[in-house]
């Protein structure tokens, strides 16, 4: 009898042995990293559920051992603050616009001069060309995920038609970092501001117009104030956005995982400059179809234009040379970059 009940408990014993020791081991082997992922762009723009997809797809590459918080519209950060959040950690990864922190990324600022970009997915390519070839420390305080770039930046104006030089002066439009400069030497009153203001600024008369893609007047809806479109293409710029990742964060994830993020990443460039692509051609359809002027320089106009923004040139070279960062080089690359796009 008593050796039965020895035996019993040897059995109970190694019962809950089987038990414990798997759930401890799911346990150790599984456990799920979180991370933090910061959009401002509204819900309704494109932007959004983008980003969102690759929060889904992290998680399902990973079986879950990601899991992803993601906080579109700015409930965690606001537009200005998306880079400095990510290296402070307030957010894991952020969307940040590298022309609202002027001075912070003196080499790469080259992208958001007036270039005159030719096609809408030939930014976003450059961006990622230009990274690839400078690697500018400027982005060492973060794990860079990728870049991703604006369609064609123009003239959008309220009230009255550009359709030469002479028309923007003493205009207040709206602006943001580089391309007030820009707008200055045109003749026009810049008003800077992020994108998330304009429909407020144009409703009251703070600005009577900007220099945008078309996408973002039907994204951030502020076309129902616009009634006029001058296509200066040749002067035309973009707005730089990185998409990057907190380094402490990066550093902590295993090495798996982070190829997983590097391969997305490759993939998102494309999936951007695809997600541009779309929603110009979307934002200048919807304004057709308000019956917005579109407006087509002559290439004499033009030629004054360009004219008239060389000195934004000549004081980037200046100032990277001051600065010891190759400006000259730099213009030069994403100059011959555009070149076979221009044909």
């Amino acid at each position: 009898m008593k050796g039965s009940t020895i035996m019993k408990v040897l059995m109970v014993v190694m019962f809950l042995s089987f038990c414990v020791i798997p759930v401890q081991g799911y346990a150790a082997g599984e456990k799920v990293i979180t991370v933090k992922v910061a959009n401002w762009f509204p819900v309704g723009h494109k932007q959004t559920p983008l980003l969102e997809s690759w929060c889904k797809e992290l998680e399902k590459r990973t079986n879950g051992r990601v899991k992803v918080n993601y906080y579109p519209a700015g409930t965690l950060v606001p537009a200005v603050q998306a880079y400095d959040a990510a290296t402070k950690g307030i957010s894991d990864v952020g969307n940040h616009v590298l022309g609202y922190t002027v001075g912070r990324f003196p080499l790469t600022e080259v992208l958001d001069l007036p270039l005159g970009y030719p096609n809408n997915t030939v930014p976003t390519k450059l961006a990622n060309a230009f990274y690839a070839k400078f690697n500018p420390k400027e982005f060492n305080d973060v794990k860079v995920l990728w870049f991703h770039a604006q369609a064609p930046g123009i003239i959008h104006t309220k009230t009255k038609p550009i359709n030469k030089l002479e028309d923007l002066k003493g205009m207040k439009m709206r602006t943001y970092g580089s391309n007030a400069k820009l707008m200055s030497l045109l003749g026009g009153t810049p008003v800077a501001m992020p994108m998330t203001d304009v429909y407020d600024a144009l409703s009251r008369g703070v600005a009577e117009g900007l220099m945008c893609a078309y996408e973002a007047t039907e994204g951030f809806r502020f076309g129902d104030q616009l009634k006029y479109s001058t296509e200066n293409f040749t002067t035309s710029y973009s707005a730089v956005f990185v998409v990057m990742m907190n380094k402490d964060k990066w550093n902590s994830l295993p090495p798996d995982i982070q190829k997983i993020v590097d391969d997305m990443s490759k993939e998102y460039i494309e999936k951007y400059a695809a997600m541009w692509d779309d929603i110009e051609k979307s934002g200048k359809a919807y304004l057709i179809k308000r019956g917005n002027k579109i407006i087509s320089l002559s290439n004499e106009e033009q030629a004054r234009w360009v004219e008239k923004a060389q000195p934004i040139f000549d004081d980037y070279v200046k100032k990277m040379k001051e600065k010891g960062l190759p400006g000259e080089e730099a213009l030069k690359f994403a100059r011959d970059y555009l070149k076979p796009f221009k044909k």
